[in-house]
């Protein structure tokens, strides 16, 4: 079944990303942490250059943790969202036999959280992800281990214990690299094509319900 191939560099660029993100915030700040899981289902698929044949959405999954931080002691209805999530983004072909294509992702979604009210808030910012393992047998080399992407997201009844969220996610790397060969079996251009699109719906269950502050009082 699913073959795990993980890139070391990218991997540990991921994770020194994650860390210099989050020890920005908490360096020489005594605070409590919001500390929430978040679970939900994907709806996802790829855009490409070229013409896909019988190209359908595939659905798929996504769970972690996040930590929401307040840095602006007069803007308290703005916030910074850090996130650490397990992802499954995909797309599937049809023809006379289904065949699904699963990349299953370390992602750490970086974003602007601005609340219009104590019901809706809005999210903006970026994804980073690495890829941890995928369905796809053969060619595994030419697919890129990290992504990133534009993330804009709406939460309901963010004040509560229990929310729920939804995030379009706009993948900006190619998730492949591969040669044109020619008639003759010569190689001609390199071409960097597939790229995510997702659509992530969830819930998210605030475990300790109390506002980083990240300022004196």
């Amino acid at each position: 079944m699913e073959k795990t191939e993980i890139n070391i560099n990218h991997l540990r660029l991921f994770f020194q990303i994650a860390v210099i993100i989050s020890l920005t915030f908490f360096c020489h700040v005594k605070s409590k942490a919001q500390i929430a899981f978040v679970a939900g289902g994907n709806y996802s698929n790829i855009r490409s250059n070229v013409s896909l044949e019988n190209k359908k959405p595939i659905l798929g999954y996504n769970f972690g943790v996040s930590v929401q931080y307040y840095p602006f002691k007069k803007f308290q209805n703005i916030s910074l969202l850090n996130e650490l999530e397990f992802v499954q983004k995909g797309y599937q072909q049809d023809f006379t036999e289904n065949y699904s294509f699963r990349f299953n992702y370390l992602s750490f979604p970086v974003l602007i959280n601005y609340s219009l009210s104590t019901q809706i808030s809005i999210q903006a910012g970026i994804e980073l992800s690495t890829l941890i393992s995928t369905n796809i047998e053969q060619g595994t080399k030419t697919y890129n281990n990290f992504d990133t992407g534009l993330a804009l997201g709406i939460i309901c009844f963010g004040e509560k214990r229990i929310s729920c969220y939804s995030r379009f996610t706009y993948g900006l790397l190619p998730m492949l690299n591969y040669y044109q060969i020619d008639e003759i079996g010569n190689f001609k251009n390199e071409i960097h094509d597939l790229k995510n699109i997702c659509l992530s719906i969830g819930i998210k269950v605030n475990l300790y319900n109390e506002k980083i502050l990240l300022h004196k009082n």
